[in-house]
């Protein structure tokens, strides 16, 4: 115990102070992801080579990665990993010199749908010598075909994407702007994607609710590789049965999410006024059907939705949010405005205008 303790306190402060760092850097952001292709996208007939930047939240430093598809590969998981860009890259290079190549790699990330094989062989079709791809697993698979220049174009954007993810690194941790240079820089593309969380307010379950919390959540986010400020936001609803040693269980969203918390914080204005307030979606919703309503005894404004599952058997999902919670629904849009503000002007850290 005498040596356990301090390694403790020692690996405590150091977390509080990764976040605290975090805080006081260059993005301040304790949730987020943005991602930049640096090759076309979308690319059917080639491979899409994208670098990310992000910081989850049980990582208040954040990270990098670069992420490889192949949109031909008729499977579901269509992504090349490090041992599969290698195998890859080398069978490009066996089809340019007329050589025979044949390559196997296995994908098991332990669920069995994900599990895979993959070959990547030199073959000839129609007098010309292509990379096959062929990819099989429990759900299916076949192959893709592609034209061996595709390895030169792959190895460009891996440097590419090399050089993004030295300067994300930075921009992470870093207090000041640091200076771009050809090992470090930002990647030339035409947009990036993100997404940013807002907020999350916690609720609870009600007696028969299928989770003891349920959670509001909010994204910021921004879609389709484009500058400029096309953001829209994201609500949810996430089912939790017990916060900080289990993650959620799983969790409804959609426009309708925003409009029942509309109508949460009406309740709550009434609850702090004491005076009743009772709200139903119409009955032709075309969403989930919903009620809302202010318990004053209780302090808290009083949530039911339906949702259902793949077959369509609806349940009935009830929950509750506190009149101390209010001020944090209401902060919402608040932090929208100031996040849009924020990736709007600070673009050119992430990527170069092509």
């Amino acid at each position: 115990m005498k040596t356990t303790a301090p390694f403790f306190l020692s690996f405590l402060f150091s977390l509080l102070a990764s976040a605290m760092r975090a805080e006081e850097g260059l993005i301040p952001l304790k949730e987020f992801a943005i991602m930049v292709p640096v090759t076309k996208m979308p690319n059917p007939k080639g491979l899409e080579v994208e670098v990310r930047v992000m910081r989850p939240g049980s990582e208040p430093l954040g990270g990098t990665a670069t992420e490889v598809q192949c949109p031909a590969i008729p499977f579901f998981n269509k992504s090349l990993q490090p041992d599969d860009r290698a195998a890859l890259l080398e069978a490009c290079a066996a089809a340019l010199s007329g050589q025979e190549y044949r390559k196997e790699t296995e994908r098991k990330p332990g669920r069995s749908e994900y599990d895979c094989k993959t070959v990547y062989e030199v073959v000839t079709v129609e007098g010309q010598k292509r990379v096959r791809i062929g990819r099989a697993g429990v759900r299916g698979g076949g192959d893709a075909f592609l034209d061996p220049e595709v390895g030169a174009r792959l190895k460009e954007a891996l440097v590419q994407a090399a050089a993004a993810e030295a300067w994300y690194k930075m921009l992470l941790t870093a207090r000041t702007l640091p200076e771009k240079t050809a090992a470090a820089h930002p990647p030339k593309a035409t947009g990036y994607m993100m997404y940013c969380k807002l907020d999350v307010v916690h609720g609870e379950g009600l007696g028969d609710a299928q989770a003891k919390g349920l959670d509001y959540r909010v994204l910021l986010q921004k879609a389709g590789y484009t500058q400029g400020p096309t953001f829209h936001v994201d609500h949810s609803l996430q089912f939790v049965t017990m916060r900080g040693t289990q993650g959620v269980n799983y969790g409804i969203g959609g426009e309708w999410v925003g409009r029942l918390m509309e109508q949460v914080a009406l309740a709550l204005e009434a609850v702090g006024e004491k005076r009743a307030f009772a709200f139903e979606s119409l009955a032709d919703e075309k969403e989930h059907k919903y009620s809302v309503m202010a318990n004053v005894a209780e302090q808290k404004a009083e949530v039911a939705f339906d949702t259902s599952d793949s077959k369509g058997n609806r349940t009935l999902v009830k929950g509750s949010f506190g009149v101390a919670q209010l001020a944090e629904i209401r902060a919402v849009g608040a932090q929208r405005a100031e996040r849009e503000k924020w990736f709007a002007e600070h673009e050119a850290w992430f990527f170069e205008a092509e």
